[in-house]
């Protein structure tokens, strides 16, 4: 548990703080009440390789109607997935008896919600195959990237990706990706566009922010309003999968 820190405004991103999937952090769903009496924010982490069929079963009407339009099998596991593992989240924190009585709601800008929950808020975020749900008792935003090769030239050339010298190395992809998921959190903390964002200059003096580098390939940013705030990443454990859970090897 720890303190989210403030970005402040300077060309220096929060550090990136090393994470790694153990038995230490490892959530299991009875344990979800104690993790958020204790903390303002917990962020779940998970990856499709968790998926089972059985799943399925927790959505609506609506969600099993929107998970059949998505074209590839890919984005409905996904859907349902991240669907599924939120209300189970939620099951303990509500004292729901069954996934199903948990209802979600979406606002016009994307942003998941729970209809009458207002001291309840909830952020998702997706990058292959690894999945982020974040829940607060304040707005949040969260973002989780893939480090990977960055190869869009026009995004390093705008003010924001600007202040840091090109190079071709993996550094140099986990600054930028790093920057993007900050830039992104923000974004989702205050319902903006993060594209609109790309022409700031700077980091962003109104929200405080977190980062960990995830298996040494993976980064998470969170990002929130209040500089007084407890925050924690656990990895979900779903039963059946596994007993612990380790993400698999960066790929060169």
């Amino acid at each position: 548990m720890t303190d989210i820190q403030s970005a402040g405004m300077n060309a220096t991103p929060p550090p990136l703080r090393s994470w790694s999937g153990t038995s230490v952090n490892q959530c299991q769903f009875e344990e979800i009440p104690w993790y958020w009496e204790k903390n303002d924010i917990v962020t779940f982490l998970a990856d499709l390789k968790m998926y089972y069929p059985a799943l399925y079963d927790d959505l609506d009407i609506g969600e099993k109607e929107k998970e059949q339009k998505f074209k590839t099998e890919y984005f409905k596991k996904r859907f349902t997935f991240s669907r599924s593992l939120l209300k189970r989240i939620l099951q303990p924190v509500l004292g729901a008896a069954n996934p199903l009585d948990i209802l979600l709601g979406k606002e016009k800008k994307g942003r998941v919600l729970l209809p009458g929950r207002s001291d309840i808020c909830i952020s998702l975020s997706y990058s292959g195959p690894y999945i982020a749900i974040s829940i607060g008792k304040q707005k949040i935003g969260c973002d989780i990237e893939v480090v990977r090769p960055v190869t869009i030239r026009k995004l390093e050339s705008c003010p924001f990706f600007m202040q840091f010298n090109r190079s071709k190395d993996r550094e140099h992809s986990q600054r930028v990706i790093h920057m993007w998921t900050i830039l992104e959190s923000y974004a989702k903390l205050y319902d903006k566009n993060p594209y609109v964002l790309l022409n700031s200059c700077s980091l962003f003096r109104d929200a405080n922010i977190v980062s960990y580098c995830i298996d040494k390939h993976v980064i998470l940013s969170l990002a929130s309003e209040k500089s007084e705030c407890t925050e924690t990443l656990v990895w979900l454990d779903i039963p059946g999968v596994g007993e612990v859970y380790h993400l698999p090897s960066a790929t060169p």
